[in-house]
């Protein structure tokens, strides 16, 4: 069959004509493409070390306690041993070992409150066995003991794990099935989020227009198997903007036959928000969004956890933040810090605090360098800005120039944790659409600091902190101020 006619036969899928006729049945071929054989091969070996991880974590814990309590011996220990592989039963029953290699995106902080249920009901069951052997079941304290150790034990090992595997493994291969524009889009937020652990190598199109920028096109969209092939993906990522529903199934079928992995961008995702969850609707599989504000728990949770590590914060750095000091009036005298008004939350204003890294004058300089009422967009970032001071160059690159912003933190006009707070001028310009980054505090360190990335339009960043709102949570806080400390040594949240 000619390349001309294939390209037809899926246009009149596409288009929703009906099926192809004549089309041949998919009879025994040849084998699965290579990407997809290495995307088992090494998710095989990820679940082998995540078990031998929980398994140690598990001994470890048995080990600990039974030399630490009394009413603990070796019998027990022994009898704990042999009855350790079902605690690894319970955790594959939580589906803790196939969750990687069918995510996009996984990290063993998504996997925490599994962990948890794993560890509570692992011990239950351990305890249960050991009470149908000849010495009994663990005292109260020791089964708490262990649960929380290998609770602890299993976090950290597997977050070392993956750390190791990622840097020692190469990423998956992918490409993306859609128009350019969507290639663009989906190309430019992967790499933001280098944690996806995709490199997509192009993509696929039925459709007309101009090409896509970031990446190369490899083909229509009935290309996939030998493009799969060709290029040894794992991954296809599909966006449902140019396909009908036969075009769809067939390119389903392909992607089972060749043994690739599935991903689908929702046609109205930048619509409906990210706050999205997998459900069913009398067995039919359906997409659940929320629409709603962080619960008063959240809320709750949150405001303490910003009094206590910004309190905190300014007593253990307060040697370094005289420093900073000292440094700045010895380059560029006084004053030390810089306040600007800014716009928190709803738009009330306050009055931010940063080191100073500009000359003094800088905010009367600025209408020389940019205009304002000329913007496209409702924000601007001057490249080589001749304001900043040889001091301020540094601070700005390891965003040390921020750290003041505790005070505005212990103050609740900020949290540790937001959208970054914008100059009430910059505001002024915002839609009603763009004003929806004000409903929460503005935030020291947020999204755009840990994964943005120094080009991406306004819109983009516009749509990441919306994916950080939709999704607000203390554990997605947790994870951003976990990765800050990294972006600001690498110079990654200097944006």
């Amino acid at each position: 069959m000619s390349r001309a006619s294939d390209t037809e036969k899926a246009r009149i899928e596409r288009d929703g004509a009906g099926p192809v006729e004549n089309a041949p049945a998919r009879t025994a071929g040849p084998p699965p493409a290579a990407g997809a054989g290495e995307s088992r091969r090494r998710g095989s070996q990820l679940r082998r070390l995540l078990a031998l991880g929980d398994w140690s974590a598990l001994i470890v814990s048995l080990i600990a306690v039974t030399a630490i309590s009394a009413a603990t011996d070796v019998a027990t220990l022994f009898w704990a041993l042999l009855f350790s592989p079902a605690w690894l039963i319970v955790v594959k029953l939580q589906g803790l070992y196939d969750k990687d290699h069918r995510r996009i995106r996984h990290s063993t902080l998504d996997e925490l409150p599994s962990l948890v249920s794993a560890s509570v009901l692992g011990t239950l069951v351990l305890d249960g066995l050991l009470a149908l052997s000849p010495v009994g079941p663990l005292d109260p304290l020791s089964a708490i003991s262990v649960g929380v150790g290998a609770l602890v034990g299993s976090f950290c090992l597997r977050g070392v794990l993956r750390f190791l595997w990622h840097r020692l493994t190469p990423p998956a291969l992918g490409v993306v099935v859609g128009p350019a524009s969507a290639a663009d889009l989906i190309a430019r937020r992967v790499s933001t989020h280098p944690e996806t652990r995709l490199a997509l190598v192009g993509y696929l199109t039925d459709g007309n227009g101009p090409a896509a920028r970031e990446l190369p096109l490899l083909g229509s969209i009935a290309d996939i198997s030998r493009v799969a092939r060709e290029q040894v993906i794992e991954r296809v990522v599909v966006t449902g903007q140019e396909m009908g529903e036969l075009a769809a199934e067939r390119l389903i079928e392909e992607c089972k036959a060749e043994g690739l992995a599935l991903t689908f961008l929702p046609q109205h995702y930048g619509l409906l928000g990210p706050g999205i969850e997998l459900n069913r609707l009398a067995e039919l599989p359906v997409l659940d969004f929320r629409f709603s504000d962080p619960s008063r728990s959240t809320q709750a949770m949150k405001r303490g956890m910003d009094l206590f590590v910004s309190f905190f914060c300014l007593l253990l750095l307060s040697p370094l933040l005289l420093a900073i000091s000292i440094w700045i009036l010895l380059d560029s005298g006084r004053p030390v810090l810089f306040r600007q008004r800014r716009a928190g939350q709803d738009g009330v204003p306050f009055t931010m605090l940063k080191f100073r890294t500009m000359v003094t004058g800088a905010e009367e300089m600025l209408p020389e360098l940019i205009d304002l009422e000329s913007l496209e967009e409702p924000a601007f970032k001057i490249r080589d800005d001749p304001r900043v001071t040889r001091s301020g160059h540094a601070l700005r690159r390891t965003s040390l120039d921020e750290l003041p912003q505790l005070i505005n933190v212990l103050r609740g006009q900020m949290s540790l944790v937001g959208p970054r707070p914008e100059e009430e001028r910059v505001v002024a310009l915002y839609d009603e659409r763009q004003r929806g980054r004000l409903a929460v505090k503005p935030g020291m360190t947020g999204p755009m600091q840990v994964y943005g990335r120094s080009d991406l339009t306004f819109e983009e960043r516009l749509a990441m902190e919306r994916d950080y709102l939709d999704n607000l949570s203390v554990l997605t806080d947790l994870a951003i101020l976990m990765r800050t400390p990294r972006a600001m040594i690498r110079g990654d949240s200097s944006h």
